[in-house]
């Protein structure tokens, strides 16, 4: 098949490789943004591998992944079109690969395109990489599987290559990995390239688990907070919309919900609420008031209101983890902090027992009726 014998159905730059991998959690407010610091730097050395073999590199760029995203984008939509321009789909296997909804959508979406092809034509297009060993109770067919199409040393079977990416004992292991890595995408991309096609819309909505409640996020801010958009064409998702996709990305069921609906959920559920510091304090206290302490606000502050009276004021108020922020940047930054803390606050103070349903009563060995009474006393003498 030739470069060029297919229309194209998708607009951009087609790439090598798609890498795709479980976010994992920050650890704290002092985190690094990029949280996943043993991925990006994997990303760029097999970035580069693939870029000193590759003889299309005029016609195609290199690899993709999440951390190329321009900030304040419409993130589904942009891995969707990265999906659709990949001929090599890259995952990164590990335990909580397989428990996160968005990395798993990532790979449904890219294998949508493989589903219009003959089995044959599907070889190679996917190259799985044991990223975190897997523990042993759990036998997976997929570790067996990025094993088998990688191979190398026992050092990566044993530890996974972000440990060999991490540790400069296993440089030579690590290398030998990267390079079998980047032969494969080459070899695959510019043999038997996949045509142009949209691949399938991702979806990242986790399915709530028994007895785990979806995180809600709502936004107070006028009529319609769900549409709300403080930084304008800064960001193309309305911001409560960008965090509930943040903790979809860290595998966190989420609902986005109108500020009505968030109150009469909040406590049953983790909340977020973003509030529009140019409500005024009056207005934001009164719309807080009876919210359980764990809701986590997040107050965005415009460029001539008080956005840190009101913090204060929802510190007072029993809301101790209230944060301003001050511009996208500030914004994006703390939405992953955001995600976890409304979750830990939810865990460490939200209800340690389900609602009151139907009494069952409970087994016992003591008579229940006045027979048993009595038989129990004549089989006493």
């Amino acid at each position: 098949m030739s470069w060029t014998d297919t229309a194209p159905t998708v607009a951009g730059r087609e790439t090598y490789f798609f890498l795709s991998y479980a976010h994992s959690v920050p650890l704290s407010a002092a985190a690094r943004p990029d949280t996943d610091y043993w991925v990006t730097r994997f990303f760029h050395d097999l970035n580069a591998a693939v870029q000193r073999g590759a003889r299309r590199s005029s016609d195609l760029d290199i690899g993709f992944f999440d951390g190329l995203v321009a900030p304040g984008a419409d993130l589904r939509q942009a891995l969707t079109d990265a999906l659709s321009l990949a001929h090599v789909f890259v995952p990164l296997y590990s335990p909580n690969y397989f428990s996160n909804a968005w990395a798993v959508g990532e790979r449904a979406s890219f294998r949508s395109r493989l589903d219009r092809l003959r089995p044959a034509e599907t070889d190679g297009h996917v190259l799985p990489v044991l990223w975190i060993p897997f523990p042993p109770w759990d036998d997976r067919p997929e570790m067996a599987e990025a094993l088998e199409l990688v191979g190398g040393p026992a050092e990566y079977a044993e530890n996974g290559l972000r440990a060999l990416c991490k540790l400069s004992a296993y440089r030579r292991q690590y290398d030998e990995v990267l390079d079998t890595l980047a032969e494969r995408i080459i070899a695959v991309t510019e043999t038997a390239p996949l045509r142009r096609s949209r691949a399938a819309p991702l979806t990242s909505a986790p399915t709530e688990e028994p007895g785990e409640a979806a995180l809600v996020v709502a936004a107070l801010a006028g009529e319609d907070g769900r549409q709300w958009r403080p930084f304008g064409a800064q960001h193309a998702l309305a911001i409560a919309d960008y965090v509930a996709a943040t903790a979809q990305r860290l595998g966190l069921p989420t609902r986005v919900v109108e500020f009505g609906a968030a109150r009469e959920r909040a406590p049953d559920s983790p909340t977020v609420l973003l509030i529009d510091a140019g409500l005024g304090l009056s207005a934001v206290r009164a719309a807080v008031a009876g919210l359980p302490r764990w809701v986590v606000p997040l107050v965005v502050a415009g460029p001539s209101d008080a956005a840190e009276e009101i913090v204060a004021a929802l510190r007072v108020a029993r809301f101790p983890e209230a944060r301003p922020v001050h511009g996208v940047d500030e914004f994006e930054h703390s939405a992953p902090l955001l995600v976890i803390e409304a979750r830990k606050q939810f865990l460490r103070h939200g209800p340690l027992y389900p609602q009151d349903g139907p009494s069952v009563p409970r087994p016992s060995l003591r008579p229940t009726d006045a027979t048993d009474v009595r038989r129990r006393r004549e089989e006493d003498r």
